[in-house]
């Protein structure tokens, strides 16, 4: 009977035990509703004094970066400015150099040649200009010579149509 007892003694104890632990979990429960809302409000209040000191801080701390890199930018595009004036009188001086040279050897430039270039222009229009009018002389000779009846001399003939011969 004792053993009896005993059982029911802790199961009573177990059982009042559990009860307890059920109710506090139904305690919580209640309380994290009641507060939950008032809780949830003042983690985002938190939560923004942080990122406005974030901002901050940030604000603080990419300022004189932003500054240093506009400097560098300055810096930069004056050398780069430096550099192109640089580049543009050696390529001056290069070509200066070259043009001298190539006089010394006796090679014609640009002024000397363009002249010619005019002259064979010229020569060429006096050529077409000539063919044209030996070509209708030609024609006209021939016209003569069919309605005249009489054949004019062939030699003449080649010699009109073909004046370098």
């Amino acid at each position: 009977m004792k053993a009896d007892l005993f059982e029911n003694q802790l199961t009573g104890n177990v059982r009042d035990f559990a009860r307890q632990i059920w109710l506090a979990g139904l305690g919580a429960f209640a309380r994290t509703q009641q507060e939950g809302g008032r809780l949830f409000e003042a983690l985002v209040q938190e939560g923004q004094a942080v990122d406005v000191r974030m901002k901050k801080v940030t604000e603080q701390k990419t300022g004189p970066v932003e500054d240093g890199i506009d400097t560098v930018k300055g810096t930069v595009e004056e050398l780069r400015g430096r550099a192109a004036g640089t580049w543009n009188k050696l390529e001056e001086v290069f070509q200066g150099r070259v043009a001298r040279a190539l006089r010394r050897l006796g090679v014609p430039g640009q002024d000397d040649i363009q002249p010619l270039f005019r002259q064979v222009e010229l020569l060429d229009r006096n050529i077409q200009d000539l063919t044209r009018a030996a070509e209708a002389e030609a024609r006209d000779r021939r016209t003569h010579t069919d309605r005249s009846g009489k054949s004019a001399d062939p030699v003449a003939l080649s010699r009109i149509a073909d004046p370098v011969a």
